[in-house]
This record gives structure tokens, C-alpha cells and sequence, in this order.
């Protein structure tokens, strides 16, 4: 009983130094905007647990759970589902990474960047508009790249070889 009134407390103490800062170091989410510890505009510097459900505006640190959405990332995300509206920097680990525009390490069963993507692309199926750097999967995708593709299917459509089996590659 006393360990759940002292974590009662810190959740509300987090909540209340959080608004007073614009930024919280912990951030336990049920569902947003009204489950959750702080609201969807207070940033997050620290630790994010999305149970099922989290949304918040910016997230650095570390992001956990099922389904997590933010404007702008830059994490280690490990969710089932990580969507990102703008600006994704650092490791997405789930089944579904989406992302506005993305750097760094994507592994899933589908990586998709609407714009601009550099790093690693590993999954069944990578999709981007532009590319910097690896994609590895059974569908990999791009309209240009710089760097390779290694998949059933590598698709770079500008470029002199649009399509090729196993391995593409445009510089």
C-alpha cells in the first residue's frame, strides 16, 4: 500500500514539475490526450512507456510499448507500431516504422520514410522517396538513392538500372 501511494505521488509530482518546464523526464501513456501522465505537448527527455497508447509532440530517450506517434524522435523506439509526422534520428525497432523523414536504424516488417531516409532499412519491405545508405528486405524501394539494395525485389526508379533482383546499388 505505501509503495502504490509513493508512486501515485511521483506520477503526479512528474505531472506538475513537467508543465511548469514544457519537458518530463517520464511519460506512461494509456491512451492520449487524457490517459496519460503529462499532455501530448509536453516533451519528453527520458523514458516513455506507451501502455498500449502513446502520443506526444517530441520524444528524446528511450520509447517502449505497442504504438507510439510524435512530430519529431530521436530515440531507441521499441513499439509495434512507431509513427513519426516529421522527423525521426536514431534506432526504430517494431513491426511498423513510419516516418516523415528518417536517419539512423530501422528494423521491421515494414520501413517506410516519406521523404528523405539515411542509414539502415532492414524488413520485408522498405519504402522511401530518397535514400542514403542500405536497405535489406524481400521489397526495397526508392525513387533515387545513394548506396545499395539487397532483396528479391530493389527497385531504384531514377536510376540507369531501375530494377535488378538481389542486389542494386545507384552513386
Amino acid at each position: 500500500m505505501r509503495r502504490a501511494l509513493m508512486l501515485a505521488l511521483l506520477l503526479v509530482s512528474v505531472g506538475v514539475v513537467s508543465h511548469a518546464y514544457d519537458t518530463t523526464p517520464l511519460q506512461i501513456s494509456v491512451w492520449p490526450p487524457n490517459l496519460q501522465v503529462v499532455t501530448s505537448e509536453i516533451d519528453v527527455s527520458g523514458l516513455k512507456l506507451n501502455l498500449p497508447y502513446g502520443g506526444n509532440d517530441r520524444i528524446m530517450g528511450i520509447d517502449l510499448g505497442i504504438a507510439s506517434t510524435s512530430k519529431n524522435c530521436s530515440a531507441l523506439q521499441v513499439n509495434l507500431l512507431n509513427m513519426i509526422e516529421e522527423r525521426y534520428s536514431g534506432m526504430q525497432v517494431g513491426l511498423f516504422n513510419l516516418c516523415g523523414e528518417s536517419r539512423g536504424f530501422q528494423v521491421g516488417l515494414l520501413n517506410s520514410t516519406d521523404s528523405i531516409g539515411s542509414g539502415l532499412q532492414i524488413g520485408l519491405v522498405n519504402s522511401t522517396l530518397e535514400m542514403t545508405g542500405v536497405q535489406i528486405g524481400i521489397v526495397n524501394y526508392t525513387d533515387f538513392m545513394v548506396g545499395f539494395q539487397i532483396g528479391i525485389v530493389n527497385i531504384i526508379r531514377e536510376s540507369i538500372v531501375p530494377f535488378f533482383p538481389i542486389v542494386n546499388f545507384c552513386f
